[in-house]
């Protein structure tokens, strides 16, 4: 074959065309076809076409591009607590629901596994069932109004959060702050009050749960909870917006804890990527519903607000006052013209 090659054309042309040969013999490079866009933000999930989608996430219509973690199965050992912890939960009074005992009860005390001192009061705080009533009303203007109390502190240099939980000896400075209630009128509120905020559900989840997170692994639980990433053992945290359209960086955070927790509330989860993982979600998106409980400031954390500069901790909220944990949910049913308790506003559903 060569000697034919050789005859017919110059060696210059030759070469060309074996070249051209051996090159098209070669396999393609391996491109990364999950690999962000150069102006992605760092933290988007790659997104793929349905049909791109691997075998192994049944669910992938639901959960969409929110993590690739949506479709994990619950993990071996999925608490990461050290050392671990093995001590009951001890609700100290009668409780405000008619809850279930649950794992997370028989096996994490009220401090978590926690070490430092600060993140010790701050989850004894977090699982306080006993705030007495009657609860104060409150809107996202008393939210902000306590927030800017805090910051006055922070700016005077007599109370600091975000980078950690506040100190426990600082958290009397959360009580009798001046604020509103829901009609504008002046009243002192503050850490462990009892208070009902009324809202549109923008986003439910069972939080750092397993299949959260954008990392190797998914979330690994919250030390207030022992640091088990199972649904049974995690908050589920109810972002709480004035209008239904409302963004999540305008919000009001509540949290429904694991404690006790009645079977009907574990429903409540609006989530693309946790709802799947749920027995029969309830269609909770947009919501109109009333949540009491305690009032809450969750010093570990800094406000995520839709304008000006992210502290650090920062998720999309106005404030990190909360509704934690939460004592009683109510839906407005429009047929009965009427707020109505979640478990009878979920018959049927």
């Amino acid at each position: 074959m060569n000697r034919v090659l050789n005859r017919a054309f110059p060696i210059g042309i030759l070469s060309l065309i074996l070249t051209v040969m051996v090159s098209s013999c070669q396999p393609s490079p391996s491109v990364n076809t999950n690999a962000p866009s150069p102006g992605a933000s760092p933290s988007a999930s790659p997104t793929a076409s349905p049909s791109a989608m691997p075998a192994s996430t049944p669910n992938a219509e639901k959960t969409g591009t929110k993590g690739p973690h949506c479709d994990d199965p619950p993990p071996a050992n999925p608490s990461t607590c050290t050392p671990p912890i093995d001590q009951p939960f001890v609700a100290g009074c009668t409780l405000p629901f008619t809850g279930q005992s649950h794992d997370i009860d028989l096996h994490c005390p009220n401090d978590g596994c926690a070490k430092r001192e600060n993140d010790k009061a701050q989850n004894k705080i977090k699982n306080n069932f006993c705030a007495a009533g009657p609860a104060i009303q409150i809107s996202a203007a008393s939210i902000d109004k306590l927030q800017a109390d805090v910051d006055q502190l922070v700016q005077q240099g007599t109370f600091k959060y975000g980078q950690s939980a506040p100190e426990p000896v600082d958290r009397a400075k959360l009580h009798d702050l001046s604020t509103v209630d829901v009609n504008g009128n002046p009243v002192l509120l503050g850490e462990g009050k009892l208070v009902t905020f009324e809202g549109f559900v923008l986003d439910a989840k069972h939080d750092d749960t397993y299949v959260l997170g954008s990392g190797p692994q998914g979330f690994g639980g919250e030390g207030v909870n022992c640091k088990n990433s199972l649904f049974d053992w995690n908050d589920i945290h109810v972002a709480l917006g004035e209008t239904a359209g409302a963004e999540e960086c305008s919000s009001v955070t509540a949290e429904i804890s694991p404690h006790f927790r009645p079977a009907v509330w574990d429903r409540f989860d609006s989530n693309a990527c946790t709802s799947p993982h749920v027995t029969n979600p309830l269609p909770i998106k947009g919501l109109r519903v009333r949540i009491t409980g305690q009032l809450f400031f969750d010093g570990s954390h800094t406000p995520g607000q839709c304008e000006g500069a992210h502290g650090v901790n920062s998720f999309p909220r106005r404030s990190v006052w909360e509704i934690h944990p939460a004592y009683a949910i109510e839906v407005f049913d429009p047929n009965k013209n009427k707020f109505v308790t979640l478990e009878e506003w979920a018959q049927g559903k």
